[in-house]
């Protein structure tokens, strides 16, 4: 029988991808990375000769790697050098995105820039909202390797996901629950975690950061509640503290 998590109603419920073939901006640095039979995933490097830490960067699901083309520049700032990773179906990408192979196409994104060269640092993966997944996924099974996880307005179950939007999933099996469920893998992070969240965050509860943040198995882990924010204006939070959240825990791991 065929998990829900792959049905078609499922994921799109849950994705909502949209095409660009724009050239990446000066100096940055584009990959096209194998993922499936003739299926490639986008990713855009943007060098920081300044760096210390390597970012791995997994987008929302309305957004597509370029949405950060303007942002890159000040988020540089912050002592890190960012790559963005686009999904299946997102901007340049080939095929159509599933909630699965989000997860399993994050570990071939990693190697593969790990193998090239890319991450000239140590690596922290930051996951936003949907990125979340891949980014625990990834600090899951790379204990050895990832030097830290950041998680901004991220979920704790993808269920209420797609059931505000009418479908019902009802109970996940054990193998799903141990797959997809964010607050349930976050147990087996180790290395230190940040957790960012929106207070007036309406789409994912904070109830969920609090629940992933409890959950979670690092010994050091911060959890960030912003005031005045919700889901896709973190960026805004009062006195800059959304950048300077992360300017301290990106010192922290370099």
């Amino acid at each position: 029988m065929e998990s829900i998590f792959d049905s078609a109603e499922f994921n799109n419920n849950l994705f909502f991808p949209r095409p660009d073939s724009r050239p990446p901006p000066a100096g940055a640095e584009d990959f096209l990375i194998p993922v499936a039979s003739e299926v490639v995933v986008h990713a855009r490097r943007f060098p920081n000769l300044q760096a210390r830490l390597s970012v791995l960067f997994f987008h929302g699901n309305g957004e597509i790697v370029s949405d950060y083309n303007e942002l890159a520049e000040t988020l540089g700032t912050l002592g890190a050098e960012w790559t963005f990773a686009d999904y299946r179906g997102y901007g340049s990408s080939g095929g159509e995105p599933t909630l699965r192979s989000v997860l399993q196409d994050a570990h071939i994104i990693y190697r593969y820039l790990k193998e090239a060269g890319v991450f000239t640092h140590p690596v922290c993966v930051m996951g936003r909202s949907l990125g979340s997944a891949p980014a625990i996924e990834l600090g899951l099974h790379y204990p050895e390797e990832i030097r830290g996880v950041v998680i901004e307005s991220g979920y704790a179950d993808p269920v209420p996901l797609v059931e505000r939007r009418g479908l019902k999933v009802g109970g996940m099996t054990p193998e799903e629950d141990a797959l997809f469920n964010n607050s349930r893998k976050i147990d087996g992070v180790r290395c230190p975690l940040l957790i960012l969240h929106g207070e007036d965050d309406f789409l994912i509860s904070p109830e969920e950061a609090r629940l992933n943040y409890r959950q979670a198995g690092s010994e050091e882990k911060y959890l960030e509640i912003l005031e005045g924010v919700g889901h896709n204006d973190m960026m805004m939070a009062p006195d800059h503290r959304y950048f300077t959240c992360l300017a301290k825990f990106f010192q922290g791991l370099a």
